[in-house]
Protein backbone atom coordinates (compact mmCIF):
# COMPACT_ATOMS: atom_id res chain seq x y z
CA UNK A 1 0.00 0.00 0.00
CA UNK A 2 1.47 3.29 -1.73
CA UNK A 3 2.19 5.77 1.60
CA UNK A 4 2.57 3.49 4.30
CA UNK A 5 6.33 2.41 4.48
CA UNK A 6 7.66 5.59 5.02
CA UNK A 7 5.36 5.92 8.53
CA UNK A 8 7.10 7.11 12.34
CA UNK A 9 8.27 4.65 14.79
CA UNK A 10 5.27 4.90 16.82
CA UNK A 11 2.90 4.39 13.85
CA UNK A 12 4.73 1.20 12.94
CA UNK A 13 4.41 -0.49 16.41
CA UNK A 14 0.83 0.83 16.37
CA UNK A 15 0.28 -1.09 13.16
CA UNK A 16 1.56 -4.09 14.59
CA UNK A 17 -1.49 -4.52 17.10
CA UNK A 18 -3.52 -7.68 16.71
CA UNK A 19 -7.05 -7.07 15.27
CA UNK A 20 -8.43 -8.75 18.55
CA UNK A 21 -7.10 -5.76 20.02
CA UNK A 22 -8.70 -3.53 18.34
CA UNK A 23 -11.99 -4.39 16.90
CA UNK A 24 -15.33 -4.15 18.56
CA UNK A 25 -16.50 -7.03 20.24
CA UNK A 26 -19.64 -8.46 18.46
CA UNK A 27 -21.81 -7.53 15.33
CA UNK A 28 -24.63 -5.78 14.90
CA UNK A 29 -27.12 -7.91 12.53
CA UNK A 30 -30.34 -7.62 11.15
CA UNK A 31 -32.23 -10.18 9.69
CA UNK A 32 -32.59 -10.14 5.73
CA UNK A 33 -36.53 -10.14 5.43
CA UNK A 34 -36.83 -7.08 8.07
CA UNK A 35 -37.33 -3.68 6.97
CA UNK A 36 -34.93 -1.74 5.85
CA UNK A 37 -36.06 0.79 8.60
CA UNK A 38 -35.32 -1.08 11.07
CA UNK A 39 -31.97 -1.42 9.61
CA UNK A 40 -31.72 2.60 9.93
CA UNK A 41 -32.75 2.21 13.44
CA UNK A 42 -30.37 -0.28 14.37
CA UNK A 43 -27.98 1.49 13.06
CA UNK A 44 -28.90 5.16 14.98
CA UNK A 45 -29.51 3.36 18.29
CA UNK A 46 -26.10 1.24 18.30
CA UNK A 47 -24.39 4.30 16.64
CA UNK A 48 -22.73 2.74 13.96
CA UNK A 49 -22.31 3.09 9.90
CA UNK A 50 -23.45 0.07 8.95
CA UNK A 51 -25.23 -3.31 10.08
CA UNK A 52 -24.82 -7.01 8.82
CA UNK A 53 -27.58 -8.72 7.01
CA UNK A 54 -27.72 -12.25 8.07
CA UNK A 55 -30.29 -15.06 6.45
CA UNK A 56 -33.39 -15.71 8.06
CA UNK A 57 -33.32 -19.07 8.00
CA UNK A 58 -29.25 -19.43 8.51
CA UNK A 59 -27.85 -16.98 9.98
CA UNK A 60 -25.29 -16.50 7.36
CA UNK A 61 -23.76 -12.52 6.82
CA UNK A 62 -24.83 -11.98 3.46
CA UNK A 63 -23.46 -8.58 3.61
CA UNK A 64 -23.62 -5.19 4.85
CA UNK A 65 -26.06 -2.24 4.63
CA UNK A 66 -24.56 0.92 5.48
CA UNK A 67 -26.09 4.53 6.18
CA UNK A 68 -24.38 5.40 2.84
CA UNK A 69 -26.35 2.53 0.80
CA UNK A 70 -29.67 4.20 2.60
CA UNK A 71 -29.00 7.69 0.61
CA UNK A 72 -30.55 5.57 -2.18
CA UNK A 73 -33.43 4.99 -0.48
CA UNK A 74 -34.79 8.10 1.51
CA UNK A 75 -37.06 8.77 -1.41
CA UNK A 76 -39.29 5.09 -0.70
CA UNK A 77 -40.81 3.64 2.19
CA UNK A 78 -38.22 2.29 4.21
CA UNK A 79 -41.13 -0.12 5.99
CA UNK A 80 -41.72 -1.61 2.93
CA UNK A 81 -38.38 -2.47 1.48
CA UNK A 82 -36.11 -5.62 2.78
CA UNK A 83 -32.97 -5.06 4.21
CA UNK A 84 -31.49 -7.75 1.67
CA UNK A 85 -32.26 -4.90 -1.11
CA UNK A 86 -30.13 -2.52 0.51
CA UNK A 87 -27.10 -4.52 0.57
CA UNK A 88 -23.97 -2.42 -0.29
CA UNK A 89 -21.26 -4.89 0.10
CA UNK A 90 -20.52 -8.58 0.23
CA UNK A 91 -18.89 -9.75 4.30
CA UNK A 92 -15.45 -9.99 4.19
CA UNK A 93 -13.68 -11.55 7.11
CA UNK A 94 -9.88 -10.98 8.91
CA UNK A 95 -8.71 -13.18 11.32
CA UNK A 96 -8.13 -12.00 14.88
CA UNK A 97 -4.37 -12.85 14.83
CA UNK A 98 -4.04 -10.55 11.71
CA UNK A 99 -2.27 -6.93 12.29
CA UNK A 100 -3.95 -3.81 12.23
CA UNK A 101 -1.81 -3.12 9.15
CA UNK A 102 -3.41 -6.11 7.40
CA UNK A 103 -6.57 -4.82 8.52
CA UNK A 104 -5.24 -1.35 6.82
CA UNK A 105 -5.01 -3.06 3.46
CA UNK A 106 -8.00 -5.12 3.66
CA UNK A 107 -9.94 -1.78 4.33
CA UNK A 108 -8.51 0.52 1.99
CA UNK A 109 -9.41 -2.15 -1.19
CA UNK A 110 -13.05 -1.38 -2.26
CA UNK A 111 -15.58 -1.94 -1.66
CA UNK A 112 -15.05 -3.18 1.94
CA UNK A 113 -15.99 -0.87 4.61
CA UNK A 114 -16.16 -3.23 7.67
CA UNK A 115 -14.13 -6.38 8.31
CA UNK A 116 -15.71 -9.21 10.75
CA UNK A 117 -13.40 -11.06 12.45
CA UNK A 118 -13.19 -14.48 12.48
CA UNK A 119 -13.87 -17.48 9.57
CA UNK A 120 -16.46 -18.02 7.14
CA UNK A 121 -18.91 -20.70 8.68
CA UNK A 122 -18.61 -19.50 12.34
CA UNK A 123 -19.82 -16.71 14.09
CA UNK A 124 -18.22 -12.90 13.74
CA UNK A 125 -15.86 -12.14 16.89
CA UNK A 126 -16.37 -8.50 16.03
CA UNK A 127 -15.71 -5.93 13.91
CA UNK A 128 -12.91 -3.70 12.20
CA UNK A 129 -13.96 -0.54 10.96
CA UNK A 130 -12.18 2.39 9.05
CA UNK A 131 -12.35 4.81 12.81
CA UNK A 132 -11.23 1.74 14.94
CA UNK A 133 -7.68 2.26 12.54
CA UNK A 134 -7.98 6.11 12.85
CA UNK A 135 -8.57 5.82 16.51
CA UNK A 136 -5.36 3.61 17.07
CA UNK A 137 -3.00 5.35 15.35
CA UNK A 138 -4.08 9.08 16.01
CA UNK A 139 -4.27 8.46 20.08
CA UNK A 140 -1.70 10.42 22.04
Amino acid sequence: MSGVTDLPARTEERLSTRVRDLMRPGVITIAEDAALLQAKRAMARHRVHAVLVVGADTGRPMGWVSDHGLLRWLEHDLSAIAARQAITEPPRYIDADATAREALEALATPPATHLLVGEPGRSPQGVVAPLDLVELITRP
